[in-house]
């Protein structure tokens, strides 16, 4: 049986559209209700907050060194709900809120205002009014994710930062709301090839994206996810053809984009714009500014599948910059059985920088006797220049006997193997933004 190549082609762009709904979901019920790497599930409206600090032991890959996360899995649909925020003064801090869609849509923090007091979170429709006292933030969605970080520079600050996470967390407007139930289930009796439609279509009517991409969702009506009840429990088997060649051919597409890279400058590698695909849902802390924003709304339809692909977290540019790096000014591999030097004349302007150290392929932390993940401009002891100008030393061994204070102050430790420095930009100034962010190449020295 063939399948019509009219609803496949359909089914493979509707991949894409919905991709990033029905992962998101899917991720937010996981995490409330499995809870985050050996952490038990907290359920929705409630924060996990990691308390390990960041090493080459801990449970996941990419971990900023130098930061501790808090995060909530918001379900809106009994009501409003309040979240109490911390005043943290001067340390680091980041409030991101993020829609069942995958758009950022507001941020708190250093580099947006909004810092300490109460916040109303308020899901699409409400009709009520908010108290005076609190500053209102509107969801798109009623299912959101709100991740928090807070800046640790060193082990020592950890029972600190652990009071400030303490201080956030949410409970209903209303005392007498009804209990968060989460997300509406998929019928049981669709099979599991027809699952990811099933959800879509369950999920685009509990939350549903704004006007513009719901006109654009009334193409894929033929594939059935606008119908009711399911068609997907006894399908027509041309179309259950279609679903699924589209689905593969959709998901081939996007594995394809995703194998192409990122462009590199100095063997660097970032993409500060890879989040302005929000087009239409903009609120406190976030800038609805041409700049950041794409311009084609199918190239927003497509970096947002791309985003969906990995874990929440990345931020807009003007939040944060990571630029990422394997191969030395040469384009050869890094890797521990050499000796290189990275020179930051001077860093780019932000409220902080940061340079971590992880291994390759892995991604995890390395290992190291200073204990040392991360070099940066919170690192007590950092030697800087007289043109405030950083030199890096990055090798695997410790400097050498009667090595200078400079290297043995700035040595960041490699791994045996191939590795990946990451540098973070933490509230990039407007001028670092203005120009192409393209950090010094690393030199091989040996």
């Amino acid at each position: 049986m063939r399948a019509s190549d009219h609803r496949f082609g359909l089914a493979a762009e509707a991949y894409i559209f919905g991709y990033p709904l029905v992962s998101s979901v899917r991720l937010q019920t996981r995490l409330a209700v499995d809870g985050v790497g050996t952490a038990a599930g907290r359920g929705f409206n409630s924060f996990y907050h990691q308390r390990e600090l960041p090493g080459p032991n801990s449970e996941f890959v990419n971990v900023d060194g130098d930061l501790l996360s808090s995060m909530a899995q918001v379900d809106l649909t009994p009501g409003p709900f309040v979240l109490h925020v911390p005043d943290v003064g001067d340390r680091y801090f980041l409030l991101m809120f993020v829609d069942a869609w995958r758009n950022t849509f507001s941020y708190l923090g250093s580099g947006s205002g909004g810092g300490g007091g109460s916040y109303v979170l308020v899901p699409p429709g409400w009709p009520g009014r908010t108290p005076p006292t609190m500053t209102r933030i509107d969801a798109p969605t009623r299912l959101l994710t709100v991740l928090g970080r807070i800046g640790l520079a060193d082990p020592r600050e950890a029972a600190e930062v652990y009071r400030l996470q303490n201080g956030l967390h949410l409970h209903a407007l209303d005392p007498d709301a009804r209990l968060a139930e989460g997300p509406p289930e998929r019928s049981k009796s669709v099979c599991d090839d027809l699952r990811f439609w099933e959800e879509l279509r369950i999920w685009l009517r509990a939350f549903p994206p704004p006007p513009a991409e719901f006109d654009h969702a009334r193409r894929y009506a033929p594939l059935g996810i606008f119908e009711d009840p399911s068609p997907y429990v006894d399908p027509d088997p041309s179309l259950t053809w279609s679903l699924r060649g589209g689905l593969r051919a959709g998901r081939d597409g996007l594995e394809r984009l995703a194998q192409v890279g990122r462009a590199q400058r100095n063997g660097w590698s970032s993409a500060p714009h890879a989040l302005d695909f929000n087009l239409d849902f903009l609120g406190p802390g976030t800038r609805d500014e041409p700049a950041w924003r794409m311009v084609d709304r199918e190239q927003a339809r497509i970096a947002r599948a791309m985003a969906a692909r990995s874990p929440f977290g990345p931020t807009h540019g003007y939040q944060s910059v990571h630029a990422t790096c394997l191969v030395d000014g040469e384009g050869r591999r890094l890797t521990g059985a050499h000796r290189y030097t990275m020179d930051l004349a001077p860093p780019p302007a932000a409220m902080s920088w940061t340079l971590t150290m992880y291994d390759a392929p892995g991604y995890y932390l390395v290992d190291n006797p200073l204990s040392r993940y991360w070099l940066g401009s919170r690192t007590d002891g950092l030697r800087v220049r007289r043109d405030g100008s950083v030199r890096v030393l990055i090798q695997c061994d410790p400097p050498a006997a009667g090595a200078d204070e400079e290297e043995q102050a700035n040595w960041l430790p490699a791994a045996p193997g191939d590795f990946r420095p990451m540098l973070r930009l933490d509230c990039p100034a407007p001028e670092t933004l203005e120009r192409d962010i393209a950090p010094p190449s690393i030199q091989r020295i040996d």
